[in-house]
């Protein structure tokens, strides 16, 4: 039976539970980065612990070493020449680049003059052909063939290219390069340059080198049909009425950390019009690029069909071309230093990124491993054409497949849209991590951390190397590499997409969408993303970094570069992936049951896992409450303030003489002042820890043997292990309070073993050791530690005493799920148990050694130390995880014993 209306908003006061968003303390601990003080709920309630879940692997952002290189000369455009015709003086009329070693690129209408006249000279390396200030680079060199294209007819527009031999080759070098050409039909860059010389009256004196930025106009601007033949760019009078023909038109193309001109079109006027602030026509050279290949070769040259490929051709001549500017952080007159880490691509693989396999041999489908059995992938990736996926394929050569035995799609989800397009998928055997697998954390913040975001991608790898000046590419490594590229996070209102993709967006993006991206365009091959690979980045949780995703690739093309790609945040399904994640999370707190309204504080009742208990006021049941506020069931008992709590979670009155535990953290403060200040230090544990005592047993000779470790909770109790104590054959008879066997002694009144203790599961593995009299701590400097008494949460740091070789030390272990651990340990662990991740392996732990938390001077001023566990057993299969007795489970126990 479900409560009321009523009852429901009563107990929604008492307990203060919101009902959106994350309510972890371990969120907003996470978020003071403050590993000392982080706290780990008892039972896994959220998605930010991912941090906590796999602190233990080591992850890293790439990073390099900066490179210094000789400097190399800057020239925005290597490849501009000036066509001239020699006189009296030389004349410089027209603009062409350099496609080859000999041969310039030009206008067909550059071939001749008014008089009839061929040009003869082609100079290169210059910036303002009026200066001689700046001829250190130039080379002037002489024309030795016009080559129009044979179709070309004079007063038309059509055909409108050229080439020029040159006599001699150019010297190569960053001043003067070859462009490339565009080969392909499709022009989708919405922002490209135009480049050449910059005048507009033949009489006004000799001019400069000029690179625009423009754009294509709308529409045609010669004939129907222009668009094949042409390429329209919205003009202005200079670039329009310009002087000089043979404009170029060009992109600069990204790869390597470098940028590489290509060269799209020339310009070209119906019979030499000139219609200032009009449309410009420019000759698309893509349908040339065969007859340009063909020429040169014919004349003797190896330029050969796949030279002129756009990734060969930007690979040819990448040691000449400049760094993008990102990577320079320092420069001098001949040298500048550059990090290769602040590329905008990075070559790094991930294991954790997995192909999805369904029934055909290639697929675009990938998704990120975000636990030991679960992959998230967006919906579209979880079945093809009516068929569920597979497996996936999580290692590099794509040998190592796992089946997938559960598939998960967001109920919102419609085939075709790019709405609520996500999805899980369980698989059936799980994942051995390890530093080189290690899970993507879910980043699910509303406000995204991060200024830009790495999208994994992939591409060839000779276009991402970071290339260090050394020489021209000759062997070429097309094999793909991973890629992880760096881009900006964009708003909606810049996020323009490709209208074949508008129909999955009926109304535009959303909140659930992050649209992402980067001004610069790609050569083509180096970077292509798939459907479901992670956007994200290196984040910095604790004292160390993990890699989070917040967001799925859902469309786009070169990774954003050039054009915006989108993906599917994570934030807006948050709900979703814990009620597919959390077993027990509930959006809301609505699932709330009772037995019966007639049952009274003080009734036994029986909570929803089955435990028996007892009908208490919320007060004295933080376990239960605390439940309540992470939207878990809580059975009530007539009435809105009592509940059923389970008798090991009700938290009864302290005794006068139990009172010592509570009291702990504000008493002892002049014994904690004394506390040497290496306490935890590294080395010998001797008398440094004021806590810790040994236990002496008489073996079957009567020779006194202290193999069982204790811990002073109050000044007449020691805990310790069950197992220890039981594996002596004897009880202890008196307690040595220091490891040095000069310390001084107490005698022991009674040893009591938990009740419920079992050996063969290691349940209940606590003991007390009654002392016949109390301790002095001012003479001995030992005092009690305090209990760790919370219910809910434990502290995510600890401090645990280990045996090295030899000598005592201590060692530094992380909090572990329970639910985590249960692979490792081979049997289920109780919720009395506590298991935690403790490295090197070789470092030894015994029964009953206590764990410790160091509040770090949190408290009052002075730093408190809290028994957290005891030692009770490694586990088998992974000897770095040990359970431990949690000492807050056994506290009221404890009290009821002392």
């Amino acid at each position: 039976m479900r409560f009321s209306g009523p009852i429901l908003v009563i107990a929604a006061v008492l307990f203060h539970a919101p009902t959106h968003g994350d309510r972890s303390f371990v969120a907003a601990l996470a978020r003071m980065q403050s590993i000392d003080r982080a706290m780990m709920p008892n039972i896994r309630e959220s998605l930010d612990d991912c941090a906590m879940r796999y602190y233990k692997y080591d992850q890293y952002e790439p990073a390099s070493t900066p490179l210094t290189r000789p400097r190399q000369t800057t020239s925005e455009v290597p490849h501009l020449a000036a066509i001239g015709w020699t006189g009296e003086t030389t004349k410089w009329r027209c603009t062409g680049s350099l496609v080859w070693k000999s041969f310039i690129l030009t206008s067909a209408r550059c071939t001749v003059d008014e008089s009839n006249m061929a040009p003869d000279v082609v100079r290169m390396g210059d910036v303002n052909l009026g200066s001689e200030e700046d001829n250190q680079y130039v080379q002037e060199l002489k024309i030795a063939e016009v080559i129009r294209h044979p179709e070309f007819r004079n007063g038309n527009s059509d055909h409108d290219i050229a080439l020029l031999r040159l006599e001699t080759n150019v010297t190569l070098d960053s001043t003067v390069v070859p462009a490339c050409l565009w080969n392909q039909d499709v022009l989708h860059y919405r922002a490209m340059h135009v480049t050449g010389w910059e005048t507009t009256d033949r009489s006004a004196g000799l001019p400069k080198s000029s690179k625009v930025e423009v754009r294509p106009a709308a529409g045609d601007c010669i004939g129907a049909n222009s668009s094949q033949q042409y390429v329209c760019l919205g003009g202005s009078e200079p670039l329009t009425c310009s002087s000089f023909d043979g404009k170029l038109l060009q992109v600069d193309l990204h790869h390597n950390a470098k940028m590489t001109p290509f060269i799209v079109g020339i310009s070209s006027s119906v019979n030499g019009s000139c219609v200032p602030n009009g449309t410009v026509p420019y000759t698309k050279i893509s349908p040339y690029v065969n007859w340009i290949q063909k020429t040169i070769e014919s004349r003797g040259e190896s330029a050969w069909s796949w030279k002129f490929k756009p990734a060969e051709c930007a690979l040819r001549y990448v040691h000449l071309r400049q760094y993008e500017p990102s990577v320079v952080i320092a420069r001098t007159e001949t040298q500048e230093t550059v990090d290769p880490s602040r590329a905008k691509m990075q070559i790094l693989y991930s294991a954790s990124v997995v192909e999805i396999r369904f029934f055909s041999f290639i697929s675009v489908c990938f998704g990120v491993i975000i636990d030991e059995q679960t992959v998230l992938t967006l919906a579209q990736c979880t079945t093809e054409y009516g068929r569920r996926a597979r497996g996936v394929r999580y290692d590099r050569f794509g040998y190592a497949e796992m089946p997938v035995v559960d598939h998960y799609n967001h109920p919102g989800y419609k085939e075709g849209e790019h709405r609520n397009n996500i999805g899980i998928l369980k698989l059936r055997d799980r994942f051995e991590f390890r530093d080189t697998l290690v899970p993507f954390c879910i980043g699910h913040e509303e406000e995204l951390p991060l200024d830009e975001v790495k999208v994994a991608g992939q591409g060839r790898w000779d276009l991402n190397f970071f290339s260090e000046h050394n020489e021209s590419v000759n062997v070429f490594q097309p094999m793909m590499a991973p890629l992880l590229p760096r881009a900006e996070i964009l708003s909606p209102g810049n996020c323009s997409y490709r209208d074949d993709v508008k129909l999955g967006f009926p109304g535009g993006l959303s909140e659930e969408h992050l649209c992402y991206g980067n001004e610069q365009y790609l050569v083509p091959e180096t970077c292509s993303q798939d459907f479901g690979r992670p956007i994200g980045g290196f984040v910095d949780r604790f004292d160390k970094t993990f890699r989070y995703t917040y967001a799925l690739t859902s469309f786009g093309q070169d990774c954003g570069f050039g054009s915006p790609a989108v993906g599917v945040r994570l934030a807006h399904h948050t709900h979703w992936i814990k009620s597919i994640m959390l077993p027990e999370y509930r959006k809301d707190s609505g699932s709330v049951y009772f037995i019966n309204s007639d049952l009274l504080e003080g009734d036994t009742c029986r909570h929803v896992d089955g435990a028996g208990g007892s009908c208490v006021d919320a007060s004295r049941c933080p376990a239960i409450r605390y439940g309540f506020s992470v939207n878990r069931q809580v059975v009530f008992c007539g009435g809105a303030t009592i509940i059923c709590c389970p008798y090991d979670n009700i938290v009864n009155e302290t005794s006068a003489a139990a009172r010592e535990l509570d009291d702990c953290p504000g008493m002892y403060r002049e014994e904690r002042d004394r506390t040497p200040i290496m306490l935890y230090s590294s080395g010998p544990v001797q008398d440094d820890n004021p806590h810790m005592v040994l236990l002496g047993t008489t073996n079957s000779e009567g020779q006194m043997r202290w193999n069982c470790r204790g811990t002073i909770i109050s000044r007449t109790t020691v805990v310790t292990g069950c197992q220890c104590l039981l594996s002596q054959g004897n009880k202890p008879t008196v307690v040595r309070l220091g490891m040095s066997e000069m310390a001084s002694s107490v005698e022991v009144e009674q040893v009591i073993y938990h009740p419920e203790y079992t050996n063969s599961t290691k349940h209940y593995d606590v003991a007390l050791v009654r002392l016949k009299s109390p301790i002095d701590t001012a003479a001995s400097g030992k005092f009690p530690a305090c209990l760790w008494t919370n219910q809910t949460h434990t502290p995510f740091k600890m401090i645990q005493t280990v045996i090295n070789e030899t000598a005592d030390a201590y060692s530094y272990v992380t909090a572990k799920y329970n639910s985590d651990c249960a692979l490792s340990v081979g049997n289920a662990i109780s919720q009395s148990q506590l298991c935690v991740a403790m490295g090197p392996q070789n470092k030894i732990v015994s029964s009953g050694d206590p764990l410790f938390w160091s509040s770090d001077a949190q408290d009052g001023g002075q730093r408190v130390e809290y028994l957290v566990g005891l030692m009770s057993y490694s586990t088998p299969k992974d000897i770095s995880i040990h359970v431990h007795s949690r000492m807050s489970w056994f506290a009221n126990w404890i009290k009821n014993i002392i």
